[in-house]
């Protein structure tokens, strides 16, 4: 049994502090234009999206002067909402015509079926499949990228958007991630909610190799969450500030650097501000 571990890890702490983590920033957009997901290349060169856009950009984060370079412009679409790696160095991308005023994609865009395709996930040992979460409709979708196929793998009233008049905005599951940490079996079952977060807005998030998630918190902080002896895991504001920051502005996701012991520990954050901001999390925590 395979347990589908990539919803949002918030939880009730045992403890909570402030750490501290060297940054750069490696970009800053002249138009502030947002930037929504990672994808980082064997060499560490980074994929970039935008929800604004239907232009896949490409960034070499060591470069002096670093741009945002142009890689395609996907036709018949106005913003990618989701991008997976499910081979090595090729990747999986939804472009989607999304509606600003409904947050909703124009019906068959990216999966027939599909209301809001928000976030793209691989299926370890499938390197055919991919998963497609749905924010509006509370799913995730199989995909297999090799013969076209699309199923609802999951659906559960928990990764559904919340009730009317809850926080904005009113949508579900995002990025394959929750505003809860739970878990589900592939092979079927229902979601088990794990914990619930602690006030605040929740988006994107990547693991180190100690275990370790590192998740972007809007308006302007990412939180390191351990997992203790215990079980229970240790809260750290590791970079910025949960009211709000210039350091980190609206912090959309995560994602480490790959080419080198010292890139491995590189987390690249971009934001809806367009930022992209290098963490150095080897050491300096506070």
């Amino acid at each position: 049994m395979m347990w589908l571990v990539t919803f949002l890890v918030l939880l009730e702490f045992a403890r909570c502090g402030i750490a501290t983590f060297p940054t750069q920033l490696v970009f800053q957009s002249p138009t502030g234009q947002a930037l929504e997901n990672i994808a980082v290349r064997p060499s560490s060169k980074l994929l970039i999206t935008s929800t604004v856009s239907p232009t896949l950009y490409t960034l070499d984060p060591i470069a002096a002067n670093a741009t945002l370079d142009e890689v395609y412009t996907f036709p018949n679409a106005n913003a990618l909402t989701g991008i997976a790696e499910y081979r090595r160095d090729v990747y999986a991308i939804a472009a989607s015509e999304l509606n600003d005023t409904s947050i909703m994609i124009a019906p068959g865009s990216v999966i027939p079926q599909s209301k809001l395709t928000n976030g793209l996930s691989t299926v370890p040992g499938h390197p055919d499949l991919v998963l497609a979460a749905d924010s509006i409709l509370g799913a995730a979708f199989e995909v297999n990228v090799r013969t076209g196929a699309v199923r609802v793998l999951i659906q559960d009233a928990a990764m559904a958007p919340g009730p009317p008049g809850g926080p904005p905005p009113p949508i579900g599951i995002n990025g394959l991630h929750l505003g809860t940490f739970s878990r589900v079996l592939l092979d079927g079952g229902a979601v088990e909610v794990l914990g619930v977060p602690r006030p605040g807005v929740y988006d994107d998030f990547a693991f180190d190799s100690e275990g370790r998630a590192w998740v972007a918190t809007n308006p302007g902080a990412l939180t390191l969450f351990t997992r203790l002896e215990n079980g229970t895991f240790e809260q750290e504001i590791a970079v910025g500030d949960a009211t709000g920051t210039t350091v980190l502005n609206g912090p959309s996701t995560a994602a480490f650097g790959r080419d080198g012991a010292r890139e491995t520990k590189i987390l690249y954050v971009t934001t809806r501000t367009g930022q992209i901001v290098a963490v150095d999390t080897s050491g300096g925590h506070a």
